[in-house]
């Protein structure tokens, strides 16, 4: 069956075409000798400059590090905060990670969001490594190393690796816990037990997933097992993984936070259920309601650029998924986790990472063994997208720093649309031309570039958009020794706390002006919006209030232009 689906597939070059030149060999043996080295360092280069340059995030960034800052300012690692609410609706793992990045780099009094940045960085690389082990486990070692640097680099994971938040360090769970889940499904036809290893490897990788990031990683891996034992009529072959041994492993990781927050707040789960999950799962959040469909939009650039070859590989994959145990494991990793972020309301583009490493193993193993799927009208369709939306992000990359007068991110801007464009134009040039392996090969290091140079050379430069380190900045530049801490009317993004202090007031227009008043050394920030009552507010209580400076710029989350103006007190 396997062998006519092949022959029936448009006939394509053999997969290594173009990496048998003999200087090119040189490298890919050095590579396949250490790819784990390879790839950590490939990783290392696409996310290290960005999580050096780019300034705190709003706004789950900047919620995450602030409470884990609280943390190391109050000692009390159980209970999360943001300032003084309770943030306790995600569980405390990435927390804890974050608390012991800033203080083992003796940043735990300072606000450098790279410090809470590195447990990220470090669950991106560890993924991709892990990524790997599972292609070799399944295919083989070039496959597992071509889905790796899939991975490694597309668009999503270069994102979340400088991003102190926990979406990187979940995708580590789910892998760590799917290699455990392969071992063990590859051995289903024999009778012996798995070794403490594997099943380390998949009980510890579902409990550090519940620390993370609660049901995401049990979803995904309770999902998967189910569609195995359904298509293969089997459940048997779970025993190898010794529950007996993996149930107490698991919630020995998981169970100590839940138990302990439970004794400090015993609505807990009812309220991270009521406020958290359960709207997601009915309706669009903040503003974040999608039709079904998003995330297939969506992949196509955030999975740049295995994403030209998905489709065509899924076709392929299902076609041989009852002669490949392999490619059996991927689609039942896949297809249901797929199907429940799409049916969710509530979508963010970074929710379907969990399934992107399966997705990048069965591109890996399309390109080896079934590559004639990879060189249909499908993917030259996909190919011609590429240029499209390569061609729209470079005059997107171009267009806001002339718009909006940052003449700084000029010059950098149009080194990095030239990257995109190289890399879009080459990658469907070289699809077209019937080498899918070469324009995976051209694509993804030339990602990583971009991530790298835009992240750090040209993002920042925008300076349009970051309000709350301008802002910081002027905070520091004019407020008197002893003076409190900043006020702020209207403008309340969690960064602007993170980059000044905890104890920073978010107030109304009119709360400021009582605050300024009651504090002759305040400063305070307020918006246009909130300056009619800000200014009425004062002079009802005989407070003059003196500009200090004013700054403008886009504030992203809310979508909209805010200009603000510091003031101090007269004398």
């Amino acid at each position: 069956m396997l062998e006519h689906q092949t022959r029936a597939a448009p006939l394509a070059p053999p997969a290594d075409q173009g990496l048998e030149r003999p200087g090119i060999r040189v490298w890919v043996d050095w590579i396949l000798r250490r790819p784990r080295l390879f790839l950590a360092a490939f990783v290392i280069l696409a996310a290290l400059p960005g999580l050096l340059s780019m300034p705190p995030l709003d706004r789950d960034e900047s919620r995450f590090a602030q409470a884990s800052h609280q943390m190391l300012e109050s000692g009390d690692f159980i209970a999360i905060q943001f300032q003084h609410e309770p943030r306790n609706k995600k569980p405390a793992g990435i927390h804890w990670l974050q608390t012991a990045s800033a203080w083992a780099t003796g940043q735990a009094e300072a606000h450098e969001i790279w410090a809470y940045r590195l447990p990220s960085l470090a669950g991106a690389i560890l993924a991709v490594i892990v990524t790997f082990s599972i292609g070799q486990a399944l295919f083989g070692r070039k496959q597992g190393l071509l889905a790796a640097l899939l991975l490694g680099g597309c668009i999503i994971v270069a994102v979340e690796a400088v991003n102190a938040k926990t979406d990187a360090v979940l995708l580590l769970t789910v892998v760590l816990a799917q290699l455990g889940l392969a071992k063990a499904w590859l051995r289903r036809n024999t009778r012996e037990r798995e070794g403490f290893a594997t099943c380390l490897l998949f009980w510890g990788g579902l409990g550090l997933g519940i620390l993370i990031k609660g049901p995401l990683t049990p979803m995904v891996l309770g999902l998967t097992l189910l569609v195995l034992c359904i298509a293969s009529g089997r459940w048997r072959w779970l025993g190898a993984l010794r529950p007996l041994f993996g149930l107490p492993l698991m919630l020995l990781i998981a169970a100590p936070w839940y138990i302990a927050i439970t004794l400090q707040d015993q609505g807990f789960l009812m309220r991270a259920a009521n406020e958290d999950l359960i709207p997601k799962l009915l309706q669009g959040v903040e503003s974040h309601g999608q039709p079904p469909g998003f995330y297939l939009g969506v992949h196509l650039i955030a999975l740049w650029p295995a994403a030209i070859f998905t489709i065509p590989a899924l076709i392929a994959g299902w076609k041989a998924r009852r002669l490949e145990p392999g490619v059996a494991f991927l689609l039942a990793w896949i297809i249901p986790s797929w199907l429940v972020f799409e049916l969710t309301p509530t979508k963010l583009p970074h929710y379907t990472l969990p399934t992107y490493p399966a997705l990048t193993l069965l591109v890996a193993w399309a390109v080896f063994t079934q590559s004639g799927w990879l060189t249909g009208r499908l993917a030259k369709g996909f190919a011609l997208l590429t240029i499209l939306g390569g061609s729209a992000i470079a005059a997107g990359i171009l267009w806001l720093p002339l718009t909006f007068d940052a003449a700084a991110a000029v010059g950098p801007g149009v080194v990095a649309a030239l990257l995109v464009l190289a890399a879009t134009y080459g990658s469907a040039w070289l699809t077209w031309r019937a080498r899918p392996l070469l324009a995976l090969v051209w694509g993804a290091p030339f990602v990583a570039l971009v991530m790298a140079w835009g992240m750090s050379l040209y993002v920042p430069k925008l300076s349009f958009l970051w309000i709350s380190p301008r802002l910081a900045a002027a905070y520091e530049e004019f407020k008197e020794p002893d003076a409190p801490p900043l006020a702020s009317a209207g403008y309340h993004e969690p960064s602007l706390v993170f980059l000044t202090d905890t104890n920073t007031a978010l107030l109304s227009g009119a709360e400021a002006a009582r605050y300024l008043a009651e504090r002759p050394k305040a400063l305070v920030a307020v918006t246009q919006r909130d300056r009619d009552a800000f200014l009425k507010e004062s002079e009802a209580l005989g407070v003059k209030p003196l500009i200090k400076t004013k700054l403008s710029g886009i504030n992203y989350s809310k979508g909209r232009r805010d200009e603000i103006t510091l003031y101090g007190r007269a004398p």
